[in-house]
């Protein structure tokens, strides 16, 4: 027994002096490592707690990106770490860990700010509205999620039916996963839906291996829709039985 207390002792102090260590590493020791990679400017602080006060990777810029690192985690083979950081006029916040074998693992993310400036790094011609993103859970394994729990909402995105560039409609939208366990197949989906406004949105998106996404959605317009979004939805093909219109949308992300 005085054996076994030694050797837990001698661990105890081993682990002590190994987080002590990293609390008092500056961080700019790791991020000028990581110069051939991303431009990095204004480090302050250690590995263990640091800010930095931009990140360049491949155009995407991040701005006072702030960390808290969780040391203990790495005795068990983890970098974890909670996170903030700003990109493209948004604001994000979540708690992160990436083990040895490089699978990701997030929690508590929460993300929110205007649609525009993302929509411009996809070519997306999306003008207006914002975003939030909450998601409790999200697990990637061979860059695909093994579990995903959380949604999206979009408000105020404009229905630029009127092709003249004039203010017109907007809608609001929600796209909620809850996938506690994904498929060996990597099937994953998510149920869509509309917040108000003046088009009526029912459906469910459907992600696959590598990046290949399947919209399926039932729409039709609100009594109180404009005329233009009336006119607009004829083109969608012809009503069902229950009044909607049935959309079908594949492509690659």
């Amino acid at each position: 027994m005085m054996a076994r207390q030694k050797y837990l002792l001698i661990g105890a102090g081993i682990a002590s002096f190994v987080l002590f260590a990293i609390a008092f590493i500056p961080a700019s020791v790791v991020t000028n490592r990581l110069a051939d990679i991303a431009r990095i400017g204004g480090v302050e602080g250690s590995l263990w707690n640091g800010h930095v006060r931009s990140i360049d990777i491949n155009g995407w810029q991040l701005q006072d990106t702030d960390w808290d690192l969780n040391p203990a985690a790495l005795l068990l083979g983890r970098l974890s770490a909670s996170v903030a950081t700003h990109i493209a006029g948004s604001e994000i916040n979540a708690h992160a860990s990436i083990s040895v074998s490089g699978n990701l693992s997030v929690r508590d993310l929460e993300a929110s700010g205007p649609i525009a400036p993302l929509a411009g790094k996809f070519n997306l011609p999306v003008t207006g509205g914002r975003y939030q993103v909450q998601l409790s859970a999200l697990d990637i394994t061979d860059n695909w999620p093994t579990r995903l729990i959380g949604s999206a909402h979009v408000n105020g995105v404009p229905l630029n039916i009127m092709g003249n560039g004039a203010a017109g409609p907007t809608g609001n939208y929600s796209l909620a996963f809850d996938a506690e366990t994904v498929p060996e197949d990597g099937r994953l989906s998510g149920a869509l839906s509309d917040d108000g406004g003046p088009v009526e949105i029912e459906g469910s998106i459907l992600l696959t291996p590598p990046v290949n996404y399947e919209l399926q959605a039932k729409i039709r317009a609100r009594p109180t829709a404009p005329v233009e979004i009336v006119q607009a939805l004829n083109l969608a093909g012809p009503v069902g039985p229950d009044g909607r219109r049935e959309i079908s949308i594949a492509g690659t992300l």
